[in-house]
């Protein structure tokens, strides 16, 4: 929400009996107000189990031991409520080393010892719930996040003016890897890769921004190679839980990639099909002879990346009303406009 910062998982589905959901909600409101924190509510209150994202400050370290403190509180006030810390998604990293205080010091150990039996080289998830890292640790962002910011064509003005904002957006909830509904992705669909769903898209141009992994800024293949099957059909836009907009991101990229050089030669037929399809109407005939002529038409899809499968269109002369019902048109509102004279 512009104005209040980034909504950050961390206290993501705690639940409790939805008997005590109004006494939970009340007592975790209030700390949310001692800390200053906000967030929407969305979930499912007739499970007592509510998820929330808080705008944490996780770029500083009075912030991060700020956000730390409130886990530590939130937890005490879902177990006094009788609840969990983990309502539907799991407890992960963020709440795993809370875990001690829900299950006690006994069955603690006793997920250990079952762990070891499965995994005695401990290498299935590591320090994820048993023995956990703290919930600071490893943080994406931290107090020595500091990513690039270039100048951008697009404003991002619900991203506070930021690229770098803009690719915060998505948390990896993965609802672009779903096959069997709705729009979103459709590259992934096709082609079954992570490089080429929206949540993939979006770490590369994560990372691109971090300057740590990926070198050469706008000029990276890497990501460059993932942005290529992008439809740009904006299904993300609507579809995508957090609205990441991959089809302007895609655009911004792909501005900044060419810039001082020219563009694949498909990128000016497509870029400019009106321009070409105006001129084509003063001789449609011919040049739907040369399109359709299978020789020119093999040599012209590879020259274009058009799949050999697919056909031009075939293009006629604009269109221009007859004549004659021009002249009747004007006509009829001339006689609308003049009065009729009667003789006497």
């Amino acid at each position: 929400m512009p104005g209040v910062g980034t909504g950050w998982e961390g206290w993501e589905d705690a639940a409790v009996d939805p008997h005590q959901l109004g006494s939970y909600l009340r007592a975790i409101f209030a700390l949310m107000n001692e800390y200053g924190y906000r967030s929407p509510m969305y979930g499912h209150f007739g499970q007592g189990c509510v998820h929330m994202r808080h705008n944490f400050d996780l770029q500083t370290e009075a912030g991060i031991l700020k956000f730390r403190q409130f886990m530590e509180h939130a937890t005490d006030i879902a177990l006094a409520h009788g609840g969990s810390l983990s309502g539907e998604h799991g407890d992960g990293q963020a709440r795993g080393a809370l875990l001690p205080k829900m299950f006690g010091p006994e069955l603690m150990q006793a997920f250990r010892t079952f762990k070891h039996v499965f995994d005695p080289t401990n290498s299935l998830n590591p320090n994820k719930l048993i023995d956990a890292h703290e919930p600071h640790e490893d943080l994406r962002l931290g107090a020595d996040y500091n990513p690039w910011h270039p100048k951008t064509h697009f404003a991002y003005a619900e991203n506070n003016g930021s690229f770098a904002d803009a690719n915060l957006r998505c948390v990896g909830v993965g609802a672009c890897r779903k096959t069997d509904a709705g729009t979103m992705c459709p590259s992934f669909m096709a082609t079954g890769e992570e490089l080429h769903s929206t949540r993939g898209r979006a770490h590369l141009l994560w990372e691109l921004m971090q300057g740590e992994v990926l070198p050469d800024q706008w000029r990276n293949k890497q990501v460059k190679e993932s942005l290529d099957l992008c439809l740009a059909c904006k299904a993300c836009k609507s579809e995508c839980p957090v609205s990441v907009d991959m089809a302007t991101y895609k655009s911004e990229f792909l501005a900044h990639h060419y810039e001082g050089e020219s563009r694949p030669l498909s990128h000016y037929a497509f870029g400019r099909i009106d321009v070409f399809a105006r001129l084509a109407s003063y001789a449609p005939h011919l040049v739907n002879t040369i399109n359709h002529t299978p020789l020119i038409s093999t040599v012209m899809k590879k020259l274009l990346h058009i799949h050999p499968n697919r056909t031009f269109p075939c293009f006629s002369k604009p269109f221009t009303p007859d004549r004659r019902l021009a002249r009747d048109a004007n006509r009829r509102r001339g006689d609308r406009r003049t009065p009729a004279i009667r003789r006497p």
